[in-house]
């Protein structure tokens, strides 16, 4: 889509919410696709991205075509809700002096494993 269409879209749907429904189908695919590379959890990234799409109804009034695309705004909105997801999680979190001996560098068994990884041989084959 290119930047024409998708203002014709956008002021569509500022008039008639009921036109945001191209706009989700438009781009529910790839801020979907965007959240997960982040997120690395389906549904995480259905909920994340179901909150992007839901701030964007909510806000689209408040969209102006200044410097930035509505696909920018989108993609803002989504990195936003992702920082959000991550600030209110409850990760566990561990300093890097906890890290077992096990998994250290110096350990000739850890180096071995990330020599035989398969981008390393790949290399080594090139």
């Amino acid at each position: 889509m290119d930047l024409s269409e998708e203002k014709e879209l956008v002021e569509k749907a500022q008039r008639d919410p009921e036109a945001f429904g191209e706009l989700y189908d438009q781009y529910y695919s790839p801020i979907f696709g965007y959240v997960l590379k982040r997120v690395a959890n389906i549904e995480t990234a259905e909920y994340i991205t179901s909150e992007v799409f839901f701030k964007t109804l909510k806000n689209l009034g408040q969209f102006r075509w200044q410097n930035i695309s509505f696909s920018f705004w989108l993609y803002r909105i989504a990195t936003n809700q992702i920082t959000d997801y991550f600030r209110k999680s409850k990760h566990e979190m561990f300093s890097l002096e906890e890290i077992p001996d096990a998994i250290t560098v110096s350990n000739p068994s850890v180096e071995a494993e990330v020599l035989d990884s398969p981008s390393n041989i790949k290399k080594r084959l090139l």
